[in-house]
């Protein structure tokens, strides 16, 4: 955004017909680099889908909420590109705007809380599962080829239960800093965007 801080303060200048053109280039960049943050969110949104995908595979449960959702919002997020592209003017630019940070925190906050609940409400056999893991790391340590530990047949204790738990927060937290710094830069980029808009239009009255 550099160029368009050199922009603004030429805004300052006397010249009436240089401010006209500053007005007009200000919008072909935000308009062209929200373009280009919409590619990058569908991009981001891709990669986030095959790695959840990946995860589902691992613990042989198909992501189906997750792929229906992805689908959804991917559908949403680029009729609001195809605005964003053919969009004509500033109102029209910025309601589109808008409507893609909306679009953004939503599918943010329907994932993370999605992976949250479904750890609460399988968090017993998540725990017997984490414990299983645990001990075929054990027991295949000694070099010795021994059967795997059925989850089932783990009774966690408290000990455990309280272990996994912090696990699963640090997990979690890991989580959230990862979204913050991909959907959250976004976020911010497109929130600059919509405030330079509104900075021209409040200049244009």
């Amino acid at each position: 955004m550099e160029e368009l801080e050199l922009l603004k303060k030429d805004w300052n200048k006397e010249s009436e017909e240089f401010k006209e053109y500053s007005e007009n280039e200000i919008y072909k960049m935000i308009k062209h680099k929200s373009v280009s943050i919409t590619r990058i969110l569908l991009f981001v949104g891709l990669v986030e889908m095959i790695l959840w995908t990946v995860y589902g595979y691992l613990n042989k449960e198909f992501p189906y909420v997750r792929i229906m959702m992805f689908l959804i919002f991917t559908g949403l997020i680029v009729f609001v590109f195809r605005r964003i592209k053919s969009g004509q003017d500033s109102m029209t630019l910025m309601k589109s705007i808008l409507n893609l940070r909306r679009l953004i925190f939503g599918y943010a906050f329907i994932s993370l809380l999605l992976a949250v609940t479904d750890n609460i409400i399988h968090f017993d056999h998540n725990t017997r599962d984490f414990m299983a893991g645990l001990k075929d790391g054990w027991n295949s340590g000694g070099g010795t080829k021994v059967l795997p530990v059925d989850s089932e047949t783990i009774i966690p204790v408290l000990g455990n239960y309280v272990i996994f738990g912090i696990i699963l927060m640090v997990t979690f937290y890991i989580l959230y800093i990862v979204y913050k710094r991909t959907y959250g830069k976004i976020l911010q980029d497109l929130r600059k965007n919509y405030k330079e808009l509104g900075y021209q239009e409040e200049k244009a009255i």
